[in-house]
């Protein structure tokens, strides 16, 4: 009994924590996307029940059946995301992998790009709520979302750990709150509850043709956000996000959606704002806050989930390595990474800028996640014919469904490339191309850099006794990449000092297509000849690769044959210097390979990446023409 007690706490704390980082970002919607899918329409009876019908039915078939039920099956060993997809299909898909590999190296594009909209629309959309207090302090919108966007990429430094225990709480006050107003609203105009008859929403097409479907991308911001269901899976498990969005989430949001519908039945001049203008005016004030504070958390959220996505693209050799600073001693998704902080910092700020009201934003936002949830329907649609073994009759019958909805509300959404949807657009094909540079040029350097070296044993067997001399006690290990079969920085110090330590440790990494692994199957040791040894720490794409730390553990473990003192042990890298060249055409373009060229040289060198000690590591450089 106690047992079953304390599963069920634990889930029910896990749900509310997921509150905060899952549905912060659609649980913000209600800010802007009821006026954005009524903009320009005569406010009748049939059009605001037409777009509160497809409203509901957008929540019900996109977030509740398509998300919680089918994609969050989706997992990778319980990791979600598109990376952690394609990482899964890289497994079984073969000769498709290549697409995929496109379709995920886009959508995680798009993904970011998205970080920079989301902050920037949310936060605007909450302190326009001035406005509908005094058009007054209309002066102020700008300067204060500045002020706090700013402060928010500011501190991104120091993590969530100290402060992410309360968004959960905030977010579920949030939705209470959204739901008490809407509520309200609902008992003075109940009539608005037939909206829930899908009737209303063909019937909105019917009237309003052409018009009306382009109106569909205001009706799609309502299920932005959606994505963060399945990225977030890993963090928090299905069952409490499933609850979470059940027992709260969609309660609160339908009936804030249906309390503003019923509120513009009687009052539609209260379209240029009709969430706040739902609040008492005695209320407008904490609303603002609340709002603005929730905005933060959902902001936050979306970085984060940015940084987490980053991560998995360095260790997935999809993108160059960065430095990844662990902000939190005790949860290890607590993660920041300065370039991406930048990057979102600048291209938010930017936006805001470019386009200063919430509703210039709604024209620009949107496009991404519907291209992001297209790309997951169809890489899951592979999924449930490869992993789960669907026939193809359910495969058609059930996915087409889902990617009908999604080229229609793309259909929709394509209006808004020309108002400021090409900018994540822009972004995600230059991160594509970046990601396929990068893997095309690592790629290139293991088939015919590395292999191509002669064997460590042989060159070993090269050097005469006299030649070498020997350090007895001393350990050195030698970093070096596991395609490399001549232990790369070791054949360079033999050729160079000629000095052997007695104990040679030649480690190297494998990121695996999982995203944990533990135990045994962490490590891959043999011995290569005497003194020699080779071991390769094989690492998921969610774990941070920290070799001082692995190799304590490996050491009480009891892995290796001879004492390793890693207070005294000397570490040595490989630092190779790519040059570009018109000789050999190692990439699709010449400017592929200046790009790649320029990449390697402006990652983050594997002293950091690897956690090295300073004071106790050399780097040896190579040079490599491609």
């Amino acid at each position: 009994m106690r047992t079953v007690y304390t599963k069920n706490k634990r889930i029910a704390l896990l749900s509310l924590a997921a509150l905060g980082v899952v549905y912060g970002d659609i649980g913000t919607s209600p800010l802007y996307a009821v006026r954005e899918s009524l903009y320009g329409l005569p406010l009748t009876r049939e059009n605001i029940l037409g777009v509160l019908s497809l409203i509901f039915w957008s929540l019900i078939l996109v977030i509740s059946t398509k998300y919680l039920i089918l994609i969050l099956r989706a997992d990778n060993d319980g990791e979600g995301g598109i990376l952690a997809l394609l990482a899964l299909l890289k497994q079984t898909s073969g000769k498709f992998y290549r697409l995929f590999f496109w379709i995920g190296a886009i959508g995680a594009g798009l993904l970011i790009g998205d970080g920079m909209l989301t902050p920037a629309i949310s936060v605007v959309s909450a302190i326009e709520g001035l406005q509908v207090i005094s058009p007054t302090f209309s002066d102020l919108i700008l300067p204060l979302t500045i002020i706090i966007l700013l402060g928010l990429f500011i501190f991104q430094h120091k993590g969530t750990a100290k402060i992410g225990g309360y968004f959960g709480p905030i977010i579920l006050c949030w939705f209470i709150t959204i739901g008490v107003l809407g509520g309200a609203q609902i008992l003075a105009n109940p009539q608005v509850l037939s909206a829930i008859n899908p009737y209303y929403g063909i019937e909105f097409f019917h009237h309003n043709g052409w018009t009306g479907y382009a109106l569909l991308g205001g009706v799609f911001l309502v299920v932005t956000g959606g994505e963060a269901l399945y990225a977030d899976l890993g963090h928090f498990g299905k069952t409490p996000i499933r609850i979470g969005w059940f027992v709260v989430a969609l309660p609160g949001l339908l009936l804030n959606y249906f309390g503003q519908g019923a509120y513009l039945l009687r009052f539609p001049e209260a379209i240029i704002n009709p969430f706040y203008a739902i609040a008492p005016m005695w209320f407008s004030f904490p609303l603002l806050i609340i709002a603005t504070v929730a905005t933060i958390i959902a902001s936050q959220a979306v970085i984060s989930a940015a940084f987490s996505l980053t991560k998995q693209a360095v260790l997935l050799e999809l993108y160059p390595r960065l430095p990844i600073i662990q902000t939190s001693e005790r949860q290890k998704g607590q993660i920041y990474i300065p370039q991406i902080n930048f990057i979102l910092a600048i291209g938010t700020l930017s936006l805001v800028f470019a386009f200063k009201s919430s509703s210039a934003l709604a024209h620009a936002y949107g496009i991404a996640v519907n291209l992001d949830m297209l790309a997951v329907t169809l890489m899951v649609t592979c999924v449930a014919y490869q992993h789960w073994r669907w026939s193809f009759t359910k495969i058609i019958a059930v996915f087409s469904i889902f990617l009908l909805f999604d080229i229609a509300f793309l259909g929709a959404n394509a209006q808004k490339i020309l108002t400021g949807g090409w900018v994540p657009l822009v972004f995600a094909l230059v991160c594509a191309f970046i990601m396929v540079t990068w893997q095309k040029g690592i790629a290139f350097l293991r088939s015919s850099y590395y292999q191509d070296k002669v064997a460590l044993t042989r060159i070993i067997d090269q050097f005469r006794p006299e030649e070498l001399n020997y350090l007895p006690g001393a350990t050195a290990i030698f970093i070096t990449d596991p395609y490399d079969e001549s232990g790369g920085s070791l054949l360079h110090y033999l050729k160079l000092n000629h000095i052997m330590p007695e104990h040679v440790l030649i480690v190297s990494i494998s990121i695996e297509n999982r995203p944990y692994l533990s135990g045994h199957e962490h490590y891959e040791f043999k011995q290569l000849s005497k003194g020699i040894y080779r071991l390769i720490l094989h690492y998921g794409f969610m774990q941070l690769t920290d070799i001082p730390e692995a190799l304590a553990s490996a050491e009480k473990l009891k892995l290796f044959p001879f004492p390793l003192d890693l207070g005294q042990a000397t570490y040595l890298i490989e630092i190779t210097h790519i040059s570009a060249t018109k000789r050999k055409k190692t990439l699709l373009f010449y400017w592929q390979e200046i790009l790649f060229a320029f990449l390697m040289r402006n990652a983050v060198i594997d002293i950091e990446f690897f956690h090295l000690p300073y004071n106790r590591t050399i780097a040896i450089g190579t040079y490599c023409e491609i």
